[in-house]
């Protein structure tokens, strides 16, 4: 049996913004931030004007390599990449920029192209959404970088269009002007045409955005990644954005959010605005991964697999042990869960997320036995791991909570985050565990020793004959909650 291993690796993203080093912990196909920390350099400020770069960004950027450069150094990071972006690409004295941001930090730093920003942020998104399909929007200081994503026919290459804040200027503040800038320059994008799917908008300013929309919704899970907003979300948040330009009151609300891009807001919610209405994309999901996370899994020559699975074991930091329990649990209890509607669109997508929850189902035993239920619950729920919706991550996270109470009740404010057909299978789901780590002391041989089935209007455990003495009032009652949940009579066989 194999078992991911973990690296340390970083990037160092020079944009037109911000200067920002992130240190990953890299597992198979997960990457976990470890270290995020970002300096408002504003290189590309003025630049659309004079050509050159900000000389007190220029001055700033320097400072925050040379200060990156130490913490690499002093926690034994030797892998990583430094890039930059739209703003040195641009820049007339862009290359006398690279030569000393080399020099600060001891190693070329990579000059990338709008293609590669796009491609990159693109590669980014497939490592952080299961199976997207659409267009992905990168959006910076200076450029707006467009990719189709999961789609067979359409340009393979991605664009950059000069429709960042800082390339826009003063236009940021006129609506009119604005929106007539971006239509044009949106209408005549070849990979804007015929795509079909959702928007996959990445940059800080978009993840603004969602904020935004959480906070003007109540939304109650405030986790970016893979929160999805609709049109009539977008057009309310919008409105709020562009009324901001004259009014105090919307100005202060959205100041809330982000105080230091609250001046960036009605360009974002314009742009975004513009892309559902050109276009024939269903809406909009937010991808708290981009551009670093693709120069990540270049740098390491990471595969694209499923990065569900992995993202949990690093974050839960689960021994060999566990995962083999996690891995022995799926198994166990598939036999008892009967087919139904698809909850996520396919059986295929249902069963990952089972498979997820049986990872996590091991993973709360050192927090203390009162709150463990609610702690367990709470950290599947908010875990930076990648690839779920929020409807998958909160499904996870109820069976997690019946895992480990077998009446636990959610926060009523998170009971519309599922449908009853997906809590209903979080319930079947938590029960059924809570079976099978009591039966064999959550260990993975054991369990692979019994089994689970359903014999018409009964759920069968089927035990070895050496493992008879596990078998406790305990298990007999647990089996028979289980079984009660699935409407279900319960029976023990050893053979």
């Amino acid at each position: 049996m194999s078992f991911p291993r973990s690296r340390l690796a970083g990037v160092i993203d020079i944009g037109s913004n911000s200067v920002r080093l992130v240190i990953c912990e890299v597992m198979g196909a997960s990457i976990l931030q470890t270290f995020n920390e970002k300096v408002m350099a504003g290189l590309g400020e003025g630049m659309p004007k004079t050509g050159h770069l900000s000389p007190k960004g220029v001055e700033a950027a320097l400072q925050a390599l040379s200060r990156y450069r130490a913490i690499l150094r002093a926690l034994n990071v030797e892998t990583y990449q430094a890039v930059a972006t739209a703003a040195v690409r641009m820049a007339s004295d862009g290359e006398t920029f690279l030569k000393q941001a080399g020099k600060v930090l001891g190693r070329p730093v990579r000059l990338l192209s709008g293609e590669d920003e796009a491609r990159l942020s693109a590669r980014g998104v497939d490592l952080s959404i299961h199976n997207p399909v659409g267009l992905i929007g990168d959006l910076g200081g200076s450029s707006l970088e467009l990719k189709r994503i999961g789609l067979e026919k359409g340009p393979e290459t991605g664009e950059s269009l000069m429709l960042g804040p800082l390339a826009l200027g003063d236009m940021v503040n006129d609506p009119k002007e604005l929106r007539k800038r971006v239509r044009e320059a949106l209408k005549a994008s070849n990979v804007m045409k015929a795509t079909r799917g959702r928007f996959y908008a990445v940059g800080g300013a978009w993840r603004a955005f969602g904020r935004l929309v959480m906070e003007m919704d109540r939304y109650p899970l405030h986790v970016l990644q893979g929160f999805q907003i609709n049109e009539g979300q977008v057009a309310r948040a919008a409105k709020l954005c562009l009324d901001s330009l004259t009014n105090p009151a919307a100005r202060q609300q959205i100041e809330t959010i982000d105080k230091k891009r609250a001046k960036y807001f009605p360009m974002a919610a314009v742009l975004i605005e513009e892309i559902l209405t050109i276009s024939a994309l269903e809406g909009v999901t937010i991808s708290a991964a981009g551009v670093r996370e693709g120069v990540l899994h270049e740098l390491l020559n990471m595969s694209l697999d499923d990065p569900l699975t992995d993202g949990i074991i690093a974050y839960a930091r689960l021994d060999h042990n566990q995962i083999a329990f996690g891995r022995a649990l799926h198994e166990f209890i598939s036999p008892a869960l009967a087919p139904q509607h698809d909850l996520f669109g396919s059986p295929a997508a249902d069963i990952r997320i089972e498979m997820a929850a049986c990872m996590m189902a091991d993973s709360a035993g050192r927090f203390h036995p009162d709150h463990r239920a609610e702690m367990a619950y709470d950290q599947a729920l908010r875990a930076p791991y990648l690839g779920v919706t929020h409807p998958e991550r909160a499904m996870i996270a109820h069976a997690i909570g019946c895992r480990y109470e077998k009446d636990f009740k959610r926060p009523p404010e998170h009971v519309a985050l599922t449908t009853e057909l997906q809590a209903e299978r979080a319930k079947q789901i938590g029960l059924l565990m809570r079976l099978g780590a009591v039966f064999s002391g959550r260990s993975g041989p054991i369990l692979q020793r019994a089994s689970l089935r359903r014999e018409g209007e009964t759920l069968a455990l089927e035990v070895h004959r050496k493992d008879a003495n596990l078998i406790s009032e305990t298990v007999d009652r647990r089996l028979s909650q289980a079984a009660n949940m699935l409407r279900l009579k319960s029976m023990i066989v050893v053979r």
